[in-house]
């Protein structure tokens, strides 16, 4: 605009709001992922506790079996106990065995290294084992480490059905759980490595083509906005789909369109306040200029003037009021039309009534011309859906025209009928001295007013068609030079249930 070329910057597709929203991706990605392989991890290691505990729950109970021949009226073997929890130690190097009395103090043990700090074994956890043969995770005791907890096997050691007291059995040593946590380290760094990898490859590919995606349609929408911001009100954004973007283009769209159109409205409203500024200095210099000269004329002779004289300047210094007075009404109402200051109060209303009255009261002034003002209505005219004061302007507009046209012996009919369904026709028909051809396209425009007509505003018909518009409607003209023209618009039929 303004001889100045506009450059628009190409797409960018790596542009900054992808950046960010990738950023914010990934770091999501890495937060979720460092979850997933927690919750997992801890999942398998738990499972892997709770098999172990379930395969050897039975195991104390099978070493129940061997220990009864060494047990005897409340008494029990030291030695040949302890060959057999050596022997079960030799077999299965990763248990602890421990038998206890009844109140959980520890009598034997066979432990690696020998090491064994605690004296006896809270029995609330074997009891549990006990009691819950489906039972999920149960930790208890690890005497060679007071305060850790162990999974385990127990089971009671009875006599004569009475308790004289437990075998305990630790599911994993010391040694065992060293090797172990140290596998599982390794592991857990392994399959973090190799997860994470995947993972982020995979998720990264799909996540960064998603947002790539997503943004490059903010591109166009972007520049589109930029464009119009800089005065191309012509820019559009083209829209090809239904999503959630294309629905701001959409919206952008309808939003330039409006701005567009308000603009194009002010600049019409300026164009027409600068016309109506022209206008009214030209059309009231002449009325005025007229006023101030008679009225100058009688200052000057007030006493050398005769009164038919002083009577005939006043006369004409009250008509050029008059026209001054209709001038300034009729430019004001057009004004206010056009700018929509006035909007029709659409009613139903009878279109018959109101032609009846109007044409009993021209009837009035045309008989003093010899003008016959007639009415042709069909019958069972149904109510129509308008403003009734201004369909009651538009008809004295375009009588008045009429009559003003007419000469002594001429008509002027008021017609309505129904020629198309849902729509009243209203014609003005005279038999007056007629438009010229050449004169036909100009009648409805501001100040025209043609075949040397002095008197008129040049208003009336620009008027006429303003009010005709607001009611949705057109009105036209037909006309024979020297015999007469006829106007033409129709009203809506009123919805009456």
């Amino acid at each position: 605009m303004g001889g100045k070329e506009m450059h628009l910057a190409k797409p960018k597709i790596f542009n900054r709001l992808y950046l960010q929203v990738s950023a914010i991706f990934l770091l999501v990605l890495f937060f979720f992922t460092a979850i997933v392989l927690y919750v997992s991890v801890e999942s398998a290691r738990k499972y892997s506790i709770e098999v172990n505990q379930q395969l050897n729950s039975e195991l104390a109970e099978n070493t129940i079996s061997m220990l009864h021949p060494f047990i005897s009226e409340g008494t029990i073997s030291e030695d040949g106990v302890k060959d057999i929890m050596h022997s079960m130690m030799v077999i299965n190097p990763i248990v602890e065995v421990y038998l206890l009395n009844p109140e959980g103090k520890i009598l034997q043990y066979v432990a690696p290294d020998k090491v064994v700090k605690l004296e006896e074994v809270n029995l609330a956890p074997i009891k549990n084992f006990l009691n819950d043969p489906e039972h999920s995770i149960i930790y208890g005791d690890d005497p060679r480490n007071p305060g850790e907890h162990k999974t385990f096997s127990a089971a009671r050691v009875m006599e004569n059905d009475q308790l004289t007291g437990y075998i305990y059995i630790v599911l994993a040593s010391q040694k065992y759980v060293s090797a172990a946590q140290t596998l599982l380290g390794s592991y857990i760094l392994g399959l973090s490595i190799r997860s994470i990898i995947f993972i982020l490859i995979i998720s990264v590919l799909i996540g960064l083509l998603a947002i790539w995606l997503i943004t490059r349609k903010l591109n166009p929408i972007i520049e589109g906005i930029n464009a119009f911001r800089d005065g191309n009100l012509g820019q559009r954004i083209e829209v090809k789909s239904e999503g959630e973007l294309d629905r701001i283009g959409l919206v952008f769209n309808e939003m330039a369109d409006t701005i567009e159109q308000n603009i194009q409205e002010l600049k019409g409203v300026d164009n027409l306040r600068r016309e109506l500024i022209s206008n009214v200095s030209h059309d009231l210099r002449t009325p005025v200029a007229s006023i101030q000269g008679y009225a100058e004329t009688l200052l000057l002779k007030k006493d050398n003037i005769q009164t038919a004289e002083r009577e005939k300047y006043l006369e004409v210094i009250y008509k050029s009021c008059g026209r001054l007075k209709k001038l300034v009404e009729d430019l004001f109402e057009l004004s206010k039309l056009q700018a929509q200051q006035i909007k029709p109060n659409p009613e139903p209303f009878s279109i018959a009534e109101l032609v009846y009255d109007i044409a009993n009261k021209y009837r009035i002034i045309s008989q003093k011309k010899g003008i016959s003002v007639n009415t042709v209505i069909e019958k069972d005219i149904p109510l129509v859906e308008a403003d009734i004061s201004m369909i009651d302007r538009v008809l004295q507009n375009l009588i008045d025209n009429a009559v003003k046209f007419c000469k002594e012996g001429d008509t002027i009919n008021i017609e309505i009928d129904t020629k198309e369904i849902g729509k009243v026709e209203v014609r003005v028909v005279d038999s007056g001295q007629g438009i010229k051809q050449e004169e036909l396209a100009n009648v409805f425009q501001r100040y025209y007013k043609g075949r040397n007509d002095q008197q008129s505003t040049g208003l009336g018909l620009a008027i006429v068609q303003k009010i005709v518009e607001l009611h949705q409607s057109s009105i036209k003209v037909f006309s024979q030079f020297g015999k007469g023209t006829t106007f033409v618009f129709d009203l809506p039929v009123a919805n009456v249930s």
